[in-house]
């Protein structure tokens, strides 16, 4: 299935620079809303934390600037029918404390992690979305991204997935890792011919494991899962 022909009410944003490890928005506190947008993205530099991603959530901290408060330090971003991909690095990156909604979008692509949320009190909703052929990498010279990333990479904070596509990723659908900060709820959702674990869990017994819900879910190491974005069509 390829992807639908209902882009008549939607902007491209293509970023292609020199400049090292540049996001095409880089959210630091406040609300952010993006709509019926596709986002393509390529950057130089390899780090993947910190940049080259074609979105970053991460808050300010530590600062010593007055006008940043507890109302507005934290960033809340929503990205509704957006199609994100990134050929240098992460799709969408969400680290130390900050919080992404995602809805009806195709996160897809990415020469690294499609999703990536790590850090204490990171959070994130992901609803009727596909990810999808991420992880492949880049490298034609040693400064490129090695093949091997997975679709959503939780290592710390809070994902709820409902009725998603986490399928043909390079290395995982979903990984969650750490055994205490890491918890994930998971149901109605397809992970399917990801390259090795469909899904990745902390150990049983550990508090994330316990902690997480997992229901209803088809995981198949072989076979295609069903689209779910508005960017695909029957």
């Amino acid at each position: 299935m390829e992807p639908g022909n209902n882009a008549s009410n939607r902007a491209t944003l293509l970023l292609t620079t020199r400049r090292q490890n540049e996001p095409i928005f880089f959210v630091r506190q406040g609300s952010f809303t993006l709509r019926n947008v596709y986002l393509k993205h390529g950057s130089f530099g390899n780090d993947i934390w910190n940049g080259n991603s074609a979105i970053q959530i991460q808050p300010i901290i530590g600062s010593d600037d007055n006008s940043v408060n507890e109302s507005t330090a934290t960033p809340t971003v929503t990205l509704d029918s957006v199609d994100v991909s990134s050929s240098s690095g992460r799709g969408i990156v969400n680290i130390d404390g900050g919080y992404v909604k995602i809805r009806n979008s195709y996160i897809h692509d990415c020469a690294a992690t499609g999703i990536y949320v790590g850090g204490s009190g990171s959070r994130a909703s992901i609803e009727r979305s596909d990810v999808i052929l991420n992880g492949k990498g880049n490298r034609r010279t040693r400064r490129g991204i090695a093949p091997g990333h997975s679709g959503i990479y939780l290592e710390q904070g809070n994902i709820s997935i409902l009725d998603c596509n986490i399928s043909r990723n390079t290395l995982t659908g979903i990984s969650a890792i750490s055994p205490d900060k890491s918890l994930l709820n998971l149901q109605g959702s397809d992970l399917v011919s990801n390259g090795t674990f469909q899904l990745e869990m902390p150990d049983v017994g550990s508090a994330a494991y316990m902690n997480s819900v997992t229901k209803n879910n088809n995981l198949a190491s072989d076979g295609t899962g069903r689209y779910r974005s508005v960017f695909f069509v029957s």
